[in-house]
């Protein structure tokens, strides 16, 4: 009988949530779709934050905030609120888990008893987010990363998914992935095109699980960040960034 009654309780808790992020969607919807795909921030001073997964000045926010956790929920309700209360110094990028057919398979779906409306509802917010964000002229913030050496003017939305999934490599030039034939590895010499062309000085992204929470690429033209500590279980450290005009501080935290 306790079961039962746990799983009552659950499920009624599971619905409240649900509820309450289905009441702010309508507005948070607004905001996002006034936004565009590529930020333009000048901050003095900007927290940089990377994948968090379900766990819980201005603050840029890298993406994946649901899945593989078990309050995606109510991440996605506080940083909606965040948005809400402060959209001129809160950001959210989408990250490749911002997405139905990853929330299908990760956990998120779940967590929202299976409701498919709900999961077609927050996909259309989803495909909202912006895609990535210049920071004062000279830093280029994604989820993912790059997709050649193209000009940052021609991201859009619709065109998000490299953005969202493909990582760096020592490879030279941009080569297939493990993660899919669909997806790209880019070496140095792209992110070295990249910087040329758009005339910055670096790339900050998260998308990678890292044991110490950050990683430094390409003699410091790419930074690596991931936030969320003991990542399903692997005991990693996580971290984040401060940066006050260019220069960048690493803060990691355990578990």
């Amino acid at each position: 009988m306790t079961g039962f009654w746990e799983f009552i309780v659950t499920s009624l808790r599971k619905a409240r949530k649900k509820q309450e992020l289905r009441l702010i969607m309508p507005e948070i919807n607004g905001i996002l779709e006034s936004e565009p795909a590529v930020l333009r921030i000048d901050p003095e001073l900007i927290m940089l934050i990377g994948d968090i997964h379900g766990n819980l000045d201005e603050i840029l926010f890298l993406g994946d905030y649901v899945d593989r956790g078990t309050e995606g929920t109510e991440v996605l309700i506080e940083l909606f609120r965040m948005k809400l209360e402060e959209p001129e110094d809160v950001f959210l990028l989408r990250g490749n888990h911002e997405s139905a057919d990853m929330n299908i398979y990760y956990g998120f779906f779940e967590e929202i008893d299976f409701d498919r409306d709900f999961l077609l509802e927050i996909s259309r917010t989803y495909e909202r987010l912006p895609v990535a964000a210049l920071v004062s002229g000279h830093t280029f913030c994604v989820h993912g990363g790059i997709n050649g050496t193209e000009n940052i003017d021609t991201i859009t939305k619709e065109g998000a998914f490299p953005y969202l999934w493909n990582d760096p490599s020592e490879r030279p030039g941009l080569v297939t992935s493990s993660r899919g034939s669909t997806v790209r590895e880019f070496g140095p010499d792209i992110v070295e095109g990249f910087l040329k062309v758009n005339s910055l000085k670096r790339i900050i992204r998260g998308h990678t699980a890292l044991r110490t929470g950050y990683e430094w690429w390409f003699d410091r033209k790419l930074l690596s960040l991931f936030s969320c500590p003991d990542y399903v279980g692997l005991g990693n450290a996580a971290a984040f960034g401060m940066m006050r005009r260019e220069e960048i501080k690493i803060i990691t935290f355990e578990s």
